[in-house]
């Protein structure tokens, strides 16, 4: 058959093509469409489709650009140039597409596994209804913090819109549990302190351009609080009697850290919530 050059070459229908490659003789008409492989022949009588050699040898490496991760659309030229540089372009183009790609996973990991060991861990609290005191130790580490208004509202604090959005005007992402972080322990035990910050962990990747403040770093003595947060002020009273009995001193502020709350479930009555209170040895 004569192609398009009027050169005689052993042409193939797209038929033959298709099954030379192991494609559907509708993704060569879809890569038509798109201009990425043009037949080398098109027959005026019944739109019949030949290629060559040459261009059935395009389809690999339409298939190997694919499986670096570019869209069809982004394989536009790769069978016209001869220039290399316009594929090293392409492939440092993609290469930065893909480590931002990566990162994105990284954190979805992250936090989705974040997630897991909180589902895990306040499962075990409440199936075995773990309610004795424990010291530990908290490693330091820099977390995204704000400063807030406290009412007792603890949907509004932990499902916090104002967070949330001040968060992504950042473009900053967060993992694991809400923390809510109070001056003094005491005043949160009677009900009447006015101000919280929160506090989150950012994730692995966070470009980290807003404020951060260090968490941890000391010893803490730690109790879970199962159920409802309205009855949490008790769990104060158990932990100073519990300090005064083994020579520690507590506090002044402290932190709630919400491992199942409304993020999870609507059910007050599955709530935990670990306080945690710093604690140093008289």
């Amino acid at each position: 058959m004569t192609t398009r050059m009027g050169v005689k070459k052993m042409m193939h229908s797209i038929g033959e093509a298709a099954e030379i490659c192991h494609v559907s003789r509708k993704t060569l008409r879809f890569y038509e469409e798109l201009g990425l492989l043009i037949p080398d022949h098109v027959s005026p009588k019944n739109g019949y489709r030949y290629y060559s050699e040459d261009t059935v040898m395009m389809i690999p490496i339409l298939k190997y650009y694919k499986q670096m991760g570019f869209r069809l659309q982004e394989m536009t030229g790769i069978s016209d140039t001869t220039d290399y540089f316009f594929h090293q372009r392409n492939f440092l183009s993609k290469l930065d597409e893909l480590k931002r790609e990566e990162e994105r996973i990284q954190n979805c990991h992250e936090s989705v596994s974040d997630w897991v060991g909180l589902l895990n861990e306040g499962t075990m609290a409440m199936e075995n209804n773990v309610n004795n005191i424990s010291l530990k130790y908290i490693d330091r580490d820099s977390y995204y913090f704000l400063e807030q208004n406290f009412e007792y509202d603890y949907k509004a604090s932990i499902i916090n819109i104002e967070w949330t959005n001040y968060l992504e005007h950042f473009e900053s992402e967060i993992t694991g549990p809400v923390i809510l972080s109070f001056s003094d322990y005491k005043a949160k035990a009677e009900g009447i302190i006015k101000h919280a910050t929160v506090v989150q962990k950012p994730v692995r990747n966070s470009k980290y351009l807003i404020p951060r403040q260090d968490y941890g770093g000391q010893m803490f003595a730690c109790l879970y609080h199962l159920g409802d947060h309205k009855n949490i002020s008790e769990k104060y009273q158990l932990l100073e009697e519990w300090a005064a009995d083994h020579n520690y001193k507590i506090g002044p502020n402290c932190y709630e850290r919400y491992v199942i709350d409304y993020w999870s479930t609507q059910d007050p009555n599955k709530f935990v919530t670990e306080i945690m209170v710093p604690a140093t040895k008289m």
